[in-house]
């Protein structure tokens, strides 16, 4: 078991996985800061708000979850090598690690239940966005490499259905003149 996590963790495609994840958390932060900012002056702010709060809580946590896989996993894998078992207890999933990774999925599931919430009753973006982009996360934690596709993709697409759609209403605001009126949903 030990020889298969060193092997795992000190190759190239980890390396890169673990780093795509640093930067995929510091986009997940914009994002997620864009979304609050455009649902804050709606009926659904304080779901909106909360939803904030408890997603920046995960991606905060998940820079540290993105810095332990990067860092410290890889550390472990060269230790291990050498033959220095004892590093098998700072980097199991038991613990207060395995707590750490638990509060971080948590905090997220529910902020983006909040979030989805806050878009459905909005009326500003496409109702089952916001509950996509929560089905895309919760398949995370599903191992298996379609099943991590599949999450990505839908987790995007619902992603990318927000942003077409405030693209659509902006660009129609801007032709007709109408750019400084309050956000009207356009259909799409």
């Amino acid at each position: 078991e030990s020889e298969k996590f060193a092997k795992l963790t000190i190759s190239a495609e980890y390396l890169w996985w673990a780093g795509r994840g640093f930067l995929g958390v510091f986009l997940e932060m914009i994002g997620t800061v864009g979304l609050y900012l455009y649902l804050q002056n709606s009926k659904t702010e304080k779901w909106a708000f909360t939803g904030l709060l408890l997603t920046l809580t995960h991606q905060m946590l998940g820079i540290g979850v993105f810095a332990i896989a990067y860092f410290l996993f890889p550390a472990a894998g060269h230790l291990l090598q050498e033959g220095i078992q004892g590093i098998i207890p700072f980097v199991t999933m038991k613990g207060a690690l395995g707590g750490f990774f638990a509060v971080s999925l948590l905090s997220t599931m529910i902020g983006l239940f909040c979030m989805a919430i806050a878009v459905q009753r909005s009326g500003m973006l496409p109702k089952l966005s916001g509950w996509l982009a929560l089905l895309g996360f919760a398949m995370i934690p599903i191992p298996g490499v379609v099943v991590q596709f599949l999450a990505n993709f839908i987790w995007s697409a619902a992603y990318f259905w927000m942003a077409y759609h405030i693209y659509r209403t902006y660009s129609n605001k801007i032709t007709t003149g109408n750019f400084l009126q309050s956000t009207e949903r356009v259909a799409v």
